[in-house]
C-alpha cells in the first residue's frame, strides 16, 4: 500500500513538473510572438511615416498619435529609425 502511494505521488510530481515546464515554454512563446508583433507594428509605422513625410521619424514619439496609439514598451527606434528591442524588454 505504501509503495503504491509513493509511486502515485511520484507520478503526480513528475506530471506537475512537466506541466510547469510546458507552461514556461508557452509563456516564452507568447513573449516571442508579442515581441514580433510589436516589431512589425513599429516597422510599419516607420514605413508609413517615411512614405507620407519623406523622412524617417526623429524618434518613436514622433509616431504618436498619428501613426501609433502609444509608444512601444518592447521596441525602440535607433538613430537610423531601425526597430530595435527596448532595453530590458527581453525581446530578441
Amino acid at each position: 500500500m505504501k509503495r503504491a502511494l509513493a509511486v502515485g505521488l511520484m507520478v503526480l510530481f513528475v506530471s506537475a513538473c512537466q506541466l510547469e515546464e510546458q507552461g514556461a515554454q508557452g509563456i516564452s512563446h507568447a513573449n516571442t510572438v508579442t515581441c514580433s508583433a510589436e516589431r512589425e507594428m513599429l516597422g510599419k509605422a516607420v514605413e508609413i511615416y517615411f512614405t507620407l513625410q519623406g523622412e524617417n521619424p526623429a524618434n518613436e514619439a514622433a509616431l504618436v498619435p498619428g501613426y501609433l496609439h502609444t509608444e512601444s514598451a518592447l521596441m525602440d527606434l535607433d538613430a537610423n529609425a531601425a526597430v530595435v528591442p527596448a532595453p530590458g524588454s527581453g525581446c530578441p
